[in-house]
């Protein structure tokens, strides 16, 4: 019932208003000087003195530049170093695509989340092993979409598929950072198949829709105590390769509701955006500081 709710919300949310001058957290090209801190959660937050990381390090590159949409804690630049490091020894490369907006606060149409700087995008690439140099700036715009499910199929692309791809999720969930890593169901279902994967890390990687042709995470509140109004989670504890949540993803009642939203979509091409949400006091200043970096 809860995946109904969040399904169908965007039917009746927003009918009336008009999306032209709907959000002014999109208008805003530059973060904010002052003191890095976040505020707020996940999915109703903001980010004062957002940084932004190397378009080009150790393992990984940044795309889709001119998104503006690669703001970040440090906390997130970290972690996308450290997970880039771990991985180049093995010949594998990370993509890494949105993360928040300068100041973040929330997106209109792309993203519920990545409002504070803590959720980050990772496109699946073909050959993770093959990245060996620098994109340009044109490719980073245009590389291609590589995806590991198919949608309507609800299923693993079998020649898409490799292990590798298993070594890199593990390796993003095993960082005590990482909160939790949203990926298509069968992507779940099929490292689910392997014994062997069914450890303590496998808990982080949770099922959610689309998500097939790139991965979420979603890191923690700083440790640090830097962000004290910072909203954080509950761990995610149960592995859940049995469990009812992960057989709800191919279920006859799952079907209904793809079916629905694929039906509602065709039907209303250019829907009204939903409210904004109620964002901590702390975002308006955030929001109309002047003293930008």
């Amino acid at each position: 019932m809860i995946k109904k709710i969040l399904m169908f919300c965007f039917v009746i949310a927003g009918a009336a208003v008009a999306a032209d001058d709907f959000n002014p957290w999109e208008k805003i090209s530059t973060p904010t000087a002052g003191k890095h801190e976040i505020f707020g959660g996940y999915n109703a937050g903001c980010l004062q003195g957002a940084r932004a990381p190397q378009e080009t390090g150790v393992g990984y590159q940044l795309i889709e530049l001119s998104r503006n949409k690669f703001w970040a804690h440090q906390t997130a630049i970290d972690y996308i170093s450290d997970l880039g490091r771990n991985l180049r020894p093995q010949g594998m490369s990370l993509l890494v695509a949105d993360v928040s907006m300068p100041r973040g606060g929330p997106f209109t149409w792309d993203h519920a989340s990545h409002q504070v700087g803590l959720d980050l995008d990772i496109e699946f690439l073909q050959d993770p092993r093959s990245l060996q140099r620098p994109l340009t700036v044109e490719e980073r715009e245009k590389l291609p979409k590589f995806y590991l499910a198919d949608s309507e199929a609800n299923d693993i692309i079998s020649a898409n598929w490799d292990e590798k791809y298993v070594t890199m999720l593990r390796a993003a969930a095993e960082d005590s950072r990482t909160h939790v890593i949203f990926v298509h169901p069968a992507i779940k279902r099929k490292i689910c198949q392997s014994p062997a994967n069914r450890k303590p890390w496998l808990a982080k990687i949770e099922p959610w829709w689309g998500h097939d042709e790139h991965f979420h995470v979603r890191l923690k509140c700083p440790a640090d105590g830097s962000s004290p109004n910072c909203k954080s989670k509950p761990e995610i504890t149960e592995i859940g390769c049995d469990s009812p949540e992960l057989a709800w993803w191919f279920s006859d009642e799952w079907r209904q509701i793809y079916e629905a939203r694929k039906k509602w979509q065709k039907d209303n091409p250019n829907p009204a955006p939903e409210p904004l949400p109620a964002l901590p006091s702390h975002c308006q200043s955030v929001l109309t500081n002047n003293g930008s970096r």
